[in-house]
């Protein structure tokens, strides 16, 4: 939709204007909002805006960390069942703030599947944690089941 509206005022700005034979009329210069400069800057805008899913991830900070894990045993994954991700900065976003936690070993998101498999440190992490962290991202944990 968006696409279209900026494509309807582009063509109405360089549509050619009917001449007026009246000598009565003075041509004045149109106001900023109306030029083809502030056109082109809210067409930047949205086609920068239109792409953001997909650069996204640039800025959450690298949030690997090196694991040592002490017994295989110990580790545990999870997959959790979440509503309201969208898209992949969604997924970005999610990732980020479970990683934050101590003995994650590995963060799989999907907006697609609606859902996160998370690998984590039993002795150190747990899924209330991890529940917890992803709630605080504004998306909702609906379930979660043990994976192996």
């Amino acid at each position: 939709m968006t696409i279209l509206v900026l494509a309807f005022a582009w063509y109405k700005k360089l549509k050619p204007q009917k001449e007026i034979d009246c000598e009565c009329e003075t041509e004045e210069k149109p106001k900023f909002i109306q030029s083809k400069t502030f056109l082109g800057i809210v067409t930047a805008f949205a086609i920068i805006m239109l792409a953001f899913p997909y650069y996204s991830g640039i800025f959450y900070p690298n949030t690997e960390k090196q694991i040592i894990v002490v017994d295989k045993s110990d580790i545990k994954t999870t997959e959790f069942t979440i509503s309201g991700m969208t898209c992949v900065s969604c997924e970005e976003h999610v990732k980020h703030e479970v990683n934050k936690l101590n003995g994650i070993v590995d963060t799989k998101a999907s907006y697609e599947n609606g859902n996160a498999i998370i690998e984590f440190d039993k002795s150190k992490s747990n899924e209330t944690e991890i529940e917890k962290a992803i709630n605080s991202t504004g998306y909702k944990v609906t379930d979660k089941k043990e994976i192996n």
